[in-house]
């Protein structure tokens, strides 16, 4: 199956003018406040997915008006999603709204007016899509929980709405749903149904059949989902045994006059009833240790509820997806704590990721960073677009004038999220505050101390260096690292202009906005040196082994007092960081040890290396981590 590479969107819910996501072969992390339109991406992916369903494709999410006799615009439409500010140009056809998407083998799916309309492929391609495809927001969980104290959980709903759409059983060529949905549609025509219909009867018992299998799937993997991911084990919590209680037919354990499945008639087992459809029952057993709990949404809080109601979802599952299944969750957190909320993470990027693009959506900023760490220690930063979305109301392309606010997306790479928010409101100087406190945070933590302090020369004590000093000093700092210094060459004039927030406080000035933006680029590419180092264990006492032009080895032993080593990913490849302190010891060569009568100090293993490169006249290299020996291991192997 093909996945979804780009998604573009005008005139639906929460976007007045175009808006466009470039995806690439990326999960998606998005943050944005409540009304800045990431929920209306959730829902332009599920309304063009599943309108491959609807009889008329979907045009009716576009319409301002319905068809009628009398023809179109005598009848409102209030099932439309176009964006409240471009409604007036969809009714008079001046305007047409639409949600497409791109896949990586170059069809693209539009949804508008018309329906669902393809450029490439056919209808089974989006058919497909719907099956590896998993949607979950807080709608889905308060579905999940929404019985009364007095009543027994009855989750029907739940799966009719939320996972039966993309249910596809394995001997069908249907989703469960949409048999329901005939099954349903016929109960309701002139002549109705009988229960003689053996045609009828078999749809519902075929129903019955693939609804107890999925269900019954689904039961071998709850409880180990909630209590290996989900459970609350800081608490002391025990685990639970989670079940969905559901009968195909009428088994003895359903003897009843309840209906545990979908079930069409005038009679059962000999008794007179009402001639209808009655509806399935889908319970829901729980067993805390030896404890039954008969009706969990009194017994358990919130947000345990929640969890029960993820482990239910996830093991509902497809065993099987193709290459572009995605997951899309949009808020489905929101009655959790921070740490039931990581529970979830982990299971997003312990499991979910190795089948599933994984699209979240969330306006908690707090949970958005710790999530966005959480990948950057899993090293998948390259497999994850983040960013946030945000509201503008000027437009910059007409004199910063005012304009129909509008949702915009911005790059996390391209400012980092405490930022966006300033960014966006074109609030400038704010701006560059924040960027001034970025640059001294990246220059700390990257910088030894050796340019991170200075001598006083008046009073003759040690003082902190000041953010002039350490942008000054960046181009010693990359040249003894290696670092191509072009790229931050200008971070000093930036300095000036922008990080010096009371430079100017012209909000609306484009070059001001211009020079936001390069900054951020050069600070992006500085903090990207910061994240990508590694430290790797090492004994203190190592090895620096060369060999002679006439075959001699010469081992120079060298002493870094600590058990750390941290290298630097230079152009794609490491190399040990020349602020490295070291001191020598004793030469070996050719087996005799020569120990000095003290150790000599260097302010950079560099600086040893090529002492001793230049005396014994040994071939020098670029990258110490080929030369250096630990016990035995060469230190590029250790990495």
């Amino acid at each position: 199956m093909a996945t979804i590479s780009k998604i573009e969107i005008e005139g639906f819910k929460a976007f007045p003018k175009y808006f466009s996501l470039e995806l690439g072969n990326h999960s998606l992390l998005m943050y944005g406040e409540n009304g800045s339109g990431k929920s209306s991406i959730y829902h332009a992916l599920h309304a063009l997915l599943q309108s491959v369903f609807k009889d008329d494709k979907g045009a009716k999410y576009f319409k301002v008006v319905e068809d009628s006799s009398t023809g179109e615009g005598s009848i409102p439409n209030n099932e439309n999603l176009i964006n409240i500010s471009r409604t007036n140009e969809a009714r008079d056809g001046s305007f047409r709204p639409y949600v497409k998407i791109t896949l990586d083998n170059g069809h693209i799916w539009e949804l508008d007016r018309g329906g669902l309309q393809i450029n490439g492929g056919d209808d089974s391609e989006i058919r497909m899509m719907n099956k590896d495809a998993v949607f979950i927001n807080h709608s889905y969980i308060s579905r999940f929980h929404s019985a009364r104290n007095s009543e027994d959980i009855n989750l029907w709903s739940v799966f009719y709405k939320d996972i039966l759409p993309f249910y596809l059983p394995a001997t069908r060529n249907q989703f469960l749903a949409t048999t329901f949905d005939e099954i349903y549609n016929e109960s309701k025509s002139s002549p109705t149904p009988t229960a003689s219909n053996k045609k009828y009867q078999s749809k519902i018992i075929n129903f019955n059949s693939d609804l107890e299998a999925l269900i019954n799937d689904a039961n071998l993997r709850i409880s180990n989902i909630y209590n290996e991911y989900l459970r609350n084990e800081d608490e002391d919590e025990d685990e639970l045994e989670i079940k969905l209680h559901f009968f195909a037919d009428d088994s003895p354990y359903n003897n009843t006059h309840d209906f545990y499945y979908l079930f069409y008639g005038k009679k059962r087992n000999g008794v007179s009833i009402p001639k209808k459809l009655y509806l399935p029952t889908i319970g829901l057993n729980i067993k805390e240790g030896v404890k039954e709990i008969h009706k969990p949404q009194t017994h358990f809080n919130e947000a345990k509820l929640t969890a029960i109601a993820l482990a239910v979802r996830f093991a509902c599952l497809p065993k099987n997806v193709g290459e572009g299944a995605f997951m899309a969750l949009d808020d489905m957190l929101i009655s959790l704590d921070m740490s039931n909320r990581m529970k979830v993470v982990n299971y997003l990027l312990d499991v979910v990721v190795k089948k599933y693009k994984v699209y979240l959506f969330t306006h908690d900023k707090s949970f958005y960073s710790t999530f966005k760490k959480r990948i950057a220690i899993e090293k998948k930063q390259k497999e994850w677009l983040c960013g946030g979305l945000y509201i503008h109301n000027i437009d910059e392309n007409n004199n910063f004038s005012p304009c129909t606010p509008f949702p915009k997306f911005i790059e996390d790479k391209d400012m980092p999220l405490e930022m966006m928010d300033y960014y966006a409101k074109h609030d400038y100087p704010a701006c560059g505050q924040k960027l001034r406190k970025w640059c001294e945070e990246i220059l700390e933590k990257l910088y030894p101390d050796t340019l991170k302090k200075r001598v006083d020369f008046t009073s003759g004590n040690t003082i902190e260096t000041s953010l002039n000093d350490r942008i000054i000093s960046l181009e010693e700092y990359c040249d003894k690292e290696t670092i191509d210094f072009s790229h931050f060459k200008n971070l000093k004039i930036y300095k000036d202009n922008v990080l010096n927030t009371v430079s100017h406080y012209d909000i609306e000035s484009p070059i001001y906005k211009e020079e936001i933006l390069s900054i951020v680029k050069v600070l992006t590419e500085l903090n990207k040196i910061l994240e990508d180092r590694i430290e790797i264990k090492v004994n203190h006492a190592m090895g620096i082994e060369l060999v002679k032009p006439d075959g001699t080895p010469v081992t120079i032993c060298i002493d870094i007092k600590k058990g750390k080593m941290l290298l630097l990913n230079v152009a794609g490849d490491y190399r040990i960081s020349y602020f490295i302190k070291c001191s020598v010891k004793e030469l070996i060569i050719n087996g005799v040890h020569n120990i000095f009568p003290s150790e000599e100090v260097y302010d950079s293993i560099y600086n040893a290396y090529n002492k001793y490169c230049t005396d014994y006249g040994l071939p020098n290299t670029n990258n110490l981590l080929d030369v250096i020996y630990d016990h035995g291991v060469k230190l590029r192997d250790k990495i």
